[in-house]
């Protein structure tokens, strides 16, 4: 197996551990969640206080527009 095989494999194993990475994005085989779900993820990290206005939380340090739409991130303060 090459290298991106590989990271593909460690990348979709931490997402199904319920660990998501920054890179999960860049996976075409990453699960994502709808538009409808992703946007109201956002909504909920916008209203937040932790919600910063480089559009990070403040908890994680991830940046929300991205991490609301793969399906295995969740909220550090279990909002979402």
């Amino acid at each position: 197996m090459g290298k991106w095989e590989n990271w593909k494999e460690r990348n979709l194993r931490a997402q199904e551990e319920g660990r998501v990475t920054p890179t999960a994005l860049l996976n075409p085989d990453t699960p994502k969640v709808d538009t409808v779900k992703s946007m109201t993820r956002f909504a909920t990290c916008v209203g937040c206080p932790e919600f910063l206005p480089t559009k990070q939380c403040r908890k994680c340090g991830c940046f929300m527009p991205a991490k609301v739409k793969l399906e295995h991130a969740s909220c550090p303060l279990g909002k979402w």
